[in-house]
């Protein structure tokens, strides 16, 4: 018995398929191997974190009845932000067709579809029984509640990112641009849902306000774009599939966004810290003090501000590091910089309870170490999302697709296709000019089809 896939027959009999692993393995660089074993041994140890937490009345986490969110909620906080800010920045591309943004189309939506999920699973875990959630957010609908929605777009939101991953591989291109347009519209809806869960809290003085929503998406979109950053320089370094365009297209595309949004980012943070220092509200200037001066100090000013801000701008603007490598480098520091972010942000909103509500505790600050459970489940977080992602870029077709090409996004218009052959070792792109009122097109002309080929801009000969 054979299976037959993308038009190659295979042997599905054990002793083939661990002969073909074999044969992968051995082919496969000893740098990657590396790779792969360190991320297998941190999804191990995030798997081990996960069996400990799940058993109920087991207390295997560090949080308190002062400070119930601990850094699982971080996490989720993080992957959940980071998934949106990847559809913000790609949509340019995949919505309105903005040429520069178009390579950044197939990475976007694999990268965003994993952030969820790992976001899921991480809630999952918190949550000890997420099946309640399931049944109860169905069951039992909560329209006044601010978490409810958030259940309700990011579950609609995880539809939508399959759907634009499937059409997009399998080319239902009228599919993918509704999908496009959804998961774009869904990415602003869900991280503004998600900060209102923690807006509406008034025990919680520095949470509680109408700028958390707005800030939560302005720091979604750095996430998302310093999370381009790293996987562009990396696909134009190792040369991988679409360097080409990457490097003519996406990286000048990326550095510009991380260019504008670093800046407004510092903005967000001095204005955050102003309100809380001079505002009215009891309890926000201690909470404020506790990151300028008190126990989240230096977290804010190393990780956040010096990591996270100011030497990613330094990189950008200074001529010599205005590279590739320079991009990485900044696009590291960033991502490095938007995870303190957040834990500064969960923290802070519980260090100083300001009322019987938000707990009561001996000293002028609450007090929170994680768990060594919470840091083995962070860890096989990152290293399930690392995995999945190597492997997507190994054996997935990650050259740009003809989407664009085929009418797809908002911004482009919808010439003729020829059938791209299957099996042809080059795509022929074919297009014509004419209207929907305008005469049927002509055969076409294998010449012409060269000469248009070669005269399209940075466009690939061929998949890689």
């Amino acid at each position: 018995m054979s299976v037959h896939v993308a038009g190659r027959s295979l042997d599905p009999s054990p002793r083939a398929v661990l002969r073909a692993l074999g044969a992968e393995v051995a082919a496969t660089p000893r740098a990657l191997k590396l790779w792969l074993g360190l991320l297998l041994v941190m999804c191990g140890i995030g798997a081990g974190g996960a069996v400990l937490s799940l058993p109920p009345g087991w207390e295997v986490l560090g949080t308190s009845p002062s400070f119930e969110w601990g850094i699982l909620i971080t996490a989720y906080v993080f992957f959940a932000i980071t998934t949106s800010g990847l559809c913000l920045a790609s949509s340019l591309g995949t919505v309105f067709g903005v040429e520069m943004f178009l390579p950044l189309e197939k990475r976007h939506a694999i990268l965003a579809l994993l952030s969820l999920v790992t976001a899921f699973g991480i809630i999952a875990l918190d949550l000890h029984y997420p099946v309640r959630m399931v049944f109860g957010a169905v069951l039992s609908p909560s329209p006044l509640s601010p978490m409810w929605w958030m259940g309700v777009f990011y579950g609609i939101y995880l539809v939508f990112l399959v759907t634009e991953v499937w059409s997009m591989f399998t080319g239902r291109w009228g599919i993918h641009r509704i999908a496009c347009i959804l998961s774009s519209i869904t990415a602003v809806l869900a991280p503004t849902t998600l900060g209102a869960v923690f807006g509406i809290l008034a025990a919680r003085s520095f949470w509680h306000g109408a700028f958390t929503p707005p800030a939560m998406v302005a720091t979604a979109l750095l996430s998302g774009v310093a999370l381009l950053g790293i996987v562009f320089a990396l696909v134009h370094h190792y040369r991988l599939t679409g360097h080409e365009r990457a490097g003519t297209l996406a990286i000048p595309a990326i550095r510009l966004l991380l260019a504008i949004m670093l800046p407004v980012t510092v903005l967000v943070v001095a204005w955050q810290m102003m309100f809380g220092l001079y505002g009215a509200v009891p309890g926000l200037a201690d909470a404020t003090a506790a990151i300028l001066v008190g126990p989240l100090a230096p977290l804010f000013w190393i990780g956040r501000v010096v990591i996270g801000l100011a030497l990613p701008i330094g990189l950008l603007l200074w001529p010599r590091t205005r590279t590739t490598p320079g991009l990485f480098a900044a696009s590291c520091l960033t991502f490095v910089g938007i995870a303190v972010d957040r834990t500064v942000f969960v923290a802070a909103g519980q260090v100083v309870p300001n009322s019987a509500v938000a707990g009561t505790v001996s000293t002028p600050f609450a007090e929170y170490v994680p768990s060594l459970v919470e840091i083995a489940v962070v860890v096989g977080a990152f290293g399930f999302f690392g995995l999945v992602y190597t492997l997507a870029e190994r054996y997935l077709p990650m050259d740009e697709h003809r989407g664009h090409l085929a009418g797809a996004f908002l911004g482009t218009s919808a010439p003729v296709l020829a059938p791209e052959p299957v099996l042809a070792p080059e795509p022929v792109l074919i297009a014509a000019a004419t209207g929907p009122d305008g005469p049927a097109p002509e055969p076409p002309d294998p010449d012409a089809d060269a000469a248009l080929a070669a005269s399209a801009a940075g466009w690939p000969g061929g998949a890689t």
